[in-house]
């Protein structure tokens, strides 16, 4: 649910289709987790819904994301700019890279990370932590879900100049302690559940 939040959140006009297509995004991967979930456990009641849902949930997807991901494409950065976003890609991804540079939403995943950049982001972080949100062995796509991620990554908050000057102070008071990197796109820890269900 948090994660939904996340995607409406100063978004209350949601013109474009955004954050719907955010939306749906993450209600496919929720619903996918629990299909595979109930798939291994021979929940045969449960596996049939979670299909039927996931059926519902692409056919919405996919007339939801066609516009926003067109128009996202049709404000890709220069070619100098993608060569960069490339070059990133090979060195944080190297496995997935080709694929990625082939795929048709290549132009909006480059358009998004433009804009990250834009908001006071680095673009091979938020790359990064984007690739290391969920494997992308299993996307039928990986530009577009790369998108999505670095679009609700990219939305959020950057830390101002003392921030990062207070970061990089901790850093150096405590070198044996790994520290994020000096964006704040990092992911918040998932609260355990209270109950099962």
């Amino acid at each position: 649910m948090g994660r939904a939040k996340t995607c409406w959140r100063g978004r209350p006009q949601d013109s474009d289709g955004t954050g719907l297509t955010m939306l749906l995004d993450a209600a496919l991967t929720a619903v996918a987790f629990a299909l595979h979930w109930h798939r291994t456990r021979q929940h045969a009641q449960q596996e049939a819904a979670a299909e039927q849902a996931l059926l519902h949930l692409q056919t919405a997807y996919a007339q939801t994301a066609e516009p926003v991901l067109v128009d996202l494409a049709s404000r890709a950065p220069g070619p100098q700019t993608k060569r960069r976003f490339a070059h990133h890609l090979q060195d944080v991804v190297p496995e997935h890279a080709e694929r990625i540079l082939n795929d048709p939403a290549w132009d909006a995943l480059a358009t998004v990370l433009a804009e990250a950049e834009a908001a006071g982001h680095k673009a091979a972080t938020v790359l990064g932590q984007a690739l290391h949100q969920r494997a992308l062995d299993d996307a039928r796509s990986p530009a577009r879900a790369l998108t999505w991620r670095i679009r609700r990554l990219g939305e959020r908050h950057v830390p101002g100049p003392w921030a990062q000057a207070a970061r990089a102070h901790s850093a150096r008071q405590r070198p044996s302690v790994p520290v994020p990197p000096a964006t704040a796109t990092t992911l918040p820890p998932q609260a355990a559940p209270t109950r099962r269900r």
